[in-house]
């Protein structure tokens, strides 16, 4: 992250991220997979001027850095990196950006994200279908890309695409759908494209978030992960968004600690990470909450995620969304 990670965070946004609602550039995250406990960073690199233009190319120049990291291939990012980037990148958009995962005993895993509205949200699914097919997963795109425009017309957005930096073959592409206000079963319509996707224990999840309607301030997401050798989405994972929903922290965290338990994890480290982030007692704060992730697997506890969004600079950015 030199030389930016560097630079004193200061009291105003100057290089505004869309990564959080204040336009600070890092989101953390903890995640429950397979039940072991994993910390995750995402961030966007910023550039020498305050800049889209800098930021991307920024993260450009990270990734060929990561190469000196154990275990990271560029291999497929260099097949599409050129259908992502732009001479005039949006601001409030993706640019490119990376998350790095850590669990005690590993190396880290990185993972870089791209903006596939890049080209205009019109064209977003044919520079989906053409990375795909560039990254020998044309068929397993086939069954997603056959409903995309249904789904596009009912409100449904190809918001992120993504790949592990890495070349094993638990290797994934995962592309990102936000979703407009829509009830539990159209919540579910995209995740049920996924080979391992349990609707029946993904709509308790949803009740428990959301009650029995998702409001249009929450716009939820879903991820759809492909690997090679699968003819299909492979996962799916849900994001509810917190915010809207629990009033406070302590709300959101029952909540949280009670699909865990459903799913027969131990909300215990979680509960113990939230109080210890907390400014204050979490019933008296709110917003430290940002979103869970719900992914059903073949076998076993669902595999969470929590999202915290710390409000850095204590406002939200005109233009976000």
């Amino acid at each position: 992250m030199s030389p930016w990670g560097d630079r004193a965070i200061g009291e105003h946004c100057n290089c505004p991220s869309y990564v959080s609602r204040d336009g600070f550039p890092i989101e953390f995250s903890i995640s429950w997979r397979q039940g072991v406990p994993e910390i995750r960073i995402l961030f966007e690199s910023l550039g020498d001027e305050p800049t889209p233009a800098a930021c991307q190319q920024a993260g450009r120049d990270l990734t060929r850095a990561l190469v000196a990291k154990p275990g990271v291939s560029i291999d497929r990012y260099d097949l599409v990196e050129d259908l992502f980037v732009t001479d005039d990148p949006r601001p409030y958009r993706p640019t490119v950006w990376h998350s790095l995962a850590w669990r005690p005993g590993s190396f880290p895993h990185y993972k870089v994200y791209f903006n596939p509205q890049v080209r205009g949200v019109a064209n977003t699914g044919d520079v989906v279908a053409e990375a795909m097919g560039r990254l020998g997963l044309a068929e397993a795109w086939e069954p997603v890309g056959e409903e995309y425009e249904q789904l596009s017309s009912r409100g449904h957005v190809i918001d992120f695409f993504a790949l592990d930096l890495r070349k094993d073959d638990n290797a994934r592409v995962k592309v990102y759908f936000r979703h407009p206000d829509v009830d539990l079963s159209e919540l579910d319509r995209i995740a049920s494209l996924a080979r391992h996707h349990d609707s029946a224990r993904a709509h308790q999840t949803y009740r428990a978030v959301y009650g029995d309607a998702v409001t249009t301030a929450n716009e939820p997401m879903t991820c759809l992960a492909f690997r090679r050798g699968v003819p299909e989405p492979e996962q799916a994972n849900v994001y509810l968004r917190l915010p809207g929903n629990a009033e406070t922290d302590g709300d959101a965290a029952r909540r949280v600690a009670d699909v865990m338990r459903s799913e027969g994890l131990d909300p215990e480290s979680y509960l113990d990470t939230v109080s210890a982030l907390a400014p204050l007692p979490v019933d008296e704060t709110a917003g430290m909450h940002e979103l869970l992730s719900f992914r059903t697997r073949a076998d076993g506890a669902a595999d969470l995620g929590v999202y915290f969004r710390f409000s850095v600079y204590d406002r939200a950015l005109e233009g976000h969304v």
